[in-house]
């Protein structure tokens, strides 16, 4: 009966936007056999001591290998209530970390859960490097959970955000209109696209996320995963057993199945880099018997994995996309991905809370707020949005940890190639000192000065009134720590005091020195327009295009390489062109697979 309830949910079961033309099985476990395949599972042990007693949720049980049993098509996780040191349940925990993960596609899992109170079924997932930081700064994903006293509702959740306690979750729950989860099997389903995650059950959609629904974190969910199934007991989530828990309970798989569609994978890695960064690792889907072709624009070069799922790429000057070209069963696929090269020239904005993310807070000992209305508007500073931190007065050394994703080194910054700068408005006296520490967090967890590879500091030279900061080196405390191990920036705000000033800080950039050869990176992208016309040209207030693809994406640089448009259609960039000045100017369009670039003339 297993095989044909599995056919039948494969014919009338695919959900709409993964038709079986189009997807393919790419890995699975029907259990068969007598037992737990360990080419593709992993058993965890213990009661996660010492590094996480309780698996971090204050949970009752240690996991033993002899509760998992594969017999008759069947994978079933048993609870039981018996001591093994000062646990007072036992059960099971398997996944298949550095065996199976991926980054998108079907997941499909036929279950049934067990009832009775504080009984905790799961099946999730968690990332298999965390390359944002550790949880949940890299993500985690909850296909199906479920409270055993709540047996006809199951959750979706999705976990995310700033270091505990500031971490983040977003979930939706599905309730049976009758029946139970306990009674029968039921097919828990995750669509996991790029920017989207649906949660269905039987078929049915009942929760969807997106890349919104993590404001103002980032989306931590394109890199690879891979799956946990696990039984635990009592804890945070759910309560404890009590006197009407049964003392047995079982978690009963019928089947997990990874489906594929090669219209849904894409391009894992940095969406914005340092100009001329070094040693980047860009990856897809490993699929077996594929073949993978990369390609680079001008100015970057693949340093090894050309042919492979993964390649490591050395960057040039300017932002453009790389793209892989995915053969697999006969059928290939172009993917691409936008890469912006930060600075825009040799001096930009790398993060600005609007249109350019790419520093995030991720703790303090202060009181953070992102997106806060900026109290005092000028020329210095005219956005609408900026960061918002309140001293903590009761800490000497107040410290503010921020994740730069495109900072990885620091030697440039030590030397002075590299300048780093921020826009302040504050409360605190001028002449107040503000300490940018480059640090591996790792190491910084012990001793001073272990882990602070270097501080860059400036002071104030304005009281509630904006102004640019520009950071110059200090002091290096630490230079064991190595040089591309840079993974947190700490702010210090009047270190070595207990004020308790408000300070509103904004539109971090970078500066060059000296500057690379901008003006080469223009004659390339001069040489590189594929085809397009533009006219008239000088242009006054309105262009026209004769473009040999159809585009959905249109920037407008200065002749520094600065983005002043960006745009979805002609339309809406013809309505913003009256408002610029005269000068040159290039104009970018693409549609994900296909780009060009043309320089203009604007007269007024």
């Amino acid at each position: 009966m297993k095989y044909l309830k599995a056919y039948i949910f494969l014919i009338v079961g695919l959900n709409p936007i993964f038709s079986q033309a189009q997807a393919f099985l790419r890995w699975s476990d029907e259990f068969n056999g007598n037992n737990l395949d360990t080419n593709f599972w992993s058993y965890q042990i213990g009661n996660g001591c010492p590094n996480l007693c309780g698996w971090g949720n204050n949970e009752l049980q240690f996991y033993k290998q002899e509760n998992v049993k594969v017999q008759n098509g069947m994978l079933t996780i048993s609870a039981k209530k018996e001591t093994v040191g000062s646990n007072t349940y036992t059960s099971a925990r398997i996944r298949t970390l550095n065996k199976v993960d991926f980054a998108s596609g079907r997941i499909e899992v036929r279950a049934r859960i067990p009832v009775g109170r504080g009984y905790w079924p799961a099946v999730w997932f968690l990332p298999s490097e965390n390359h944002y930081g550790i949880w949940p700064l890299s993500g985690e994903i909850d296909l199906m959970e479920a409270k055993g006293q709540e047996p006809q509702t199951t959750h979706g959740t999705i976990h995310y955000g700033a270091y505990v306690p500031n971490n983040r979750y977003t979930g939706t729950t599905y309730t049976l209109s009758n029946g139970s989860f306990a009674n029968d099997f039921h097919v828990y389903t995750l669509q996991w696209n790029e920017n989207t995650i649906e949660w269905y059950v039987d078929t049915i959609l009942y929760s969807t996320k997106t890349r919104v629904n993590t404001n103002p974190f980032w989306w931590p969910f394109d890199r690879n995963f891979h799956v946990i199934m696990n039984l635990a007991v009592g804890g945070n989530f759910l309560g404890y057993p009590d006197a009407t828990t049964p003392d047995t309970a079982t978690l009963q798989v019928d089947y997990i199945r990874v489906y594929q569609d090669l219209s849904h994978i894409f391009i894992s890695g940095p969406d914005a880099i340092l100009r001329k960064d070094t040693n980047q690792i860009f990856y897809t889907q490993k699929l077996p018997g594929a073949t993978y072709l990369w390609e680079v624009p001008a100015g970057a070069s693949i340093r090894s994995g050309a042919s492979l799922d993964q390649a490591k790429i050395d960057w040039g000057l300017k932002s453009d996309s790389i793209f892989v070209t995915i053969t697999h069963n006969g059928k290939s696929k172009k993917i691409a991905k936008w890469v912006r090269a930060l600075p825009d020239t040799c001096e930009g904005v790398i993060d600005n809370l609007e249109k350019q993310r790419s520093i995030y807070w991720v703790g303090s000992t202060g009181t953070f707020a992102g997106s806060i209305t900026n109290p005092a508007k000028d020329s210095v500073n005219a956005s609408n949005g900026v960061n918002r931190y309140y001293r903590n007065s009761a800490v000497s050394y107040d410290a503010l940890w921020l994740k730069a994703m495109p900072i990885k080194n620091a030697s440039d910054f030590e030397r002075g190639n590299l300048i780093l700068k921020m826009k302040l408005y504050t409360t605190a006296p001028v002449g107040t000192e503000i300490n940018i520490n480059f640090e591996n967090r790792l190491r910084a967890g012990q001793d001073y000065p272990i882990g602070r590879r270097c501080v860059l500091q400036a002071k104030t030279t304005k009281s509630r009134s904006w102004e640019e900061l520009t950071f110059k080196l200090i002091l290096r405390p630490d230079p064991n720590t190595l040089d591309g191990s840079i993974d947190q920036l700490v702010m210090l705000l009047a270190p070595n005091t207990n004020t308790n000033d408000v300070y509103f800080f904004d539109d971090f950039a970078i500066e060059e020195k000296p500057c690379k050869d901008i003006q080469s990176a223009l004659l390339d992208l001069e040489q590189s327009n594929w085809g397009i016309k533009v006219y008239p040209n000088p242009i006054l207030d309105e262009l026209q295009l004769d473009l040999p693809f159809v585009p959905n994406a249109f920037e407008l640089f200065d002749i520094h390489g600065k983005s002043i448009i960006s745009v979805g259609n002609l339309t809406d960039l013809n309505k913003q062109l009256p408002g610029i000045s005269s000068g040159i100017y290039w104009l970018q369009v693409g549609n994900g697979i296909t780009q060009g670039r043309v320089k203009l003339v604007k007269t007024q």
